[in-house]
Parts: structure tokens; sequence; C-alpha cells
């Protein structure tokens, strides 16, 4: 099989990686750990999928600490990488290079019955949000020869809209390495109870949400070929360009 034929070489590629990861890691011990350390949630560089296999909707039943809804889940529409994080000398690793995410679209959005307004709380400050309703599924997904992440939360988000921070960041994922601008937040994300049938995959880490926010960068043409396996599909994805930087972050609900 393709993916297999490449399985040595792409486990070659991520030992060294990770050993470079390993020795900033090092360095970062003695800032001390941020908030993503603290709540074990790395952050995570999306990409947009451009081309993979459809795939039938799939209903599931998903519970968050906004509500219980039964949704019907689409087509997968951005990637996750693990990432390292550099502001300025602060440079916050990755925790665990098996960690990746497939966002999908919600076929039909879950509406809340109030709005909720809430502080999100993370390494870029604190930042006073509104929710009405959830449009995307975030999975825990394999990528090529990593292991399965089995210690990550599936995620529900919400659209946001707040301030853009015009803050410079360095990222270092498992493609390339960037200096980004993170713009305006546009998802805030509770971690979710999923269930398929009579499978129910539980939170683990109820204390961890993300905030996902705009990146501007100089876009790469660069087509990478990704193979995936996650609870809805196995695929192989086409990634081009990047589009969000999501945010280890904890929250205090301000209302109702």
């Amino acid at each position: 099989m393709k993916l297999r034929s490449h399985r040595i070489q792409r486990l070659a590629t991520y030992t060294i990686f990770g050993l470079i990861l390993a020795g900033t890691a090092l360095y970062v011990g003695a800032l001390g750990p941020g908030p993503g350390k603290a709540l074990k949630l790395d952050h995570f560089w999306c990409y947009i999928v451009s081309s993979e296999t459809p795939q039938p909707a799939v209903t599931v039943t998903l519970q968050d600490q906004f509500q219980t809804a039964t949704v019907s889940v689409g087509s997968p529409l951005q990637f996750c990488n693990p990432a390292q994080k550099t502001i300025g000398p602060v440079v916050t690793p990755i925790v665990d290079l098996n960690n990746h995410l497939t966002m999908y679209n919600l076929l039909t959005s879950a509406p809340l019955s109030t709005s909720r307004t809430l502080t999100a709380t993370n390494q870029f400050g604190a930042q006073q949000l509104t929710v009405d309703k959830a449009t995307t599924l975030v999975v825990p997904t394999q990528k090529d020869a990593l292991r399965f992440p089995t210690k990550l939360d599936h995620y529900l988000c919400y659209p946001v809209t707040g301030t853009s921070l015009e803050l410079g960041v360095s990222l270092t994922d498992q493609f390339q390495s960037q200096d980004i601008i993170v713009e305006k937040p546009v998802l805030f994300c509770n971690p979710v109870a999923k269930t398929i049938g009579n499978k129910t995959s539980r939170i683990q880490n109820a204390a961890a949400h993300q905030v996902c926010y705009n990146i501007r960068l100089p876009q790469s043409t660069t087509s990478r070929q990704v193979p995936i396996q996650n609870q809805f599909e196995t695929d192989t994805f086409t990634l081009t360009t990047t589009q969000l930087l999501c945010v280890p972050s904890t929250k205090t609900q301000v209302s109702p």
C-alpha cells in the first residue's frame, strides 16, 4: 500500500523533528510552563482540506458544557498539526507529536436556547466572547505512521467575533516554520462527549478549551498528501493553505 511504503522514512522524519523540539523544551523549562502545558493540550496549526474522498453524513449526539444536541456531521474542513509557538524568548513546545485534529462541518448548526457570554484566557490574554450556536466538530485523528491520539478530546466549536490581536508569533509544525500574525478569534471550542450508536467518547480534560484565531502569513502553494484515520473515516487529505491557530484556553462563564 502507498501509505506503508513511506512509513519508515516518515517515522525517521518525525523522530528527528521530535529531537529538535525536545532540545527546545529544555530551554523553555527555565521559563516555566505556559497555560498549554498546564492544560496538557497542544497549540494546533490548521490547514484547509482542499481534496478528500466524500463520505456519507454521520449522525452523532454531542454533550458539552452548554448543551446536548443530535447533529449530522458533514465534510472535513481543516486538518490540524500540533505546533510549537514562540513569542519573543518564550517557547511553548509541543506536548505530544501524535496529537492531530480534523475539523468537520455540522450540516445543521446546534443553536443554544440562550446565548452565553464567557471570558476565554490563554497566553494571548483574556478576551470576552459570546456564543449562540455550534457549527463545527473537531475530532482526534491519527496521521500517517504516528499513533492515534488517545488522550485528546473531541471539541464542539462555536463561531465568535473579537478584536484582532495583530500579534507576531513564530510557529513550527511537522510541515514548516513560519512567522505569522495572529488576528481575530473566530471559534471557541468546548471539550465534548460524542456518541455514535451505543459508543461514547467521553471528555478527558474538561478544563481545556480552545480559541481558534485567523492568522496571516505568506501562503505556500505546496500540496501535501496526508493519510489520516479517525472514528469517521480513513482517507488521504490534500492540504495546501493554512488558516487557523487554535490555542489552549480556560473558560470563565459570565452569563447567563
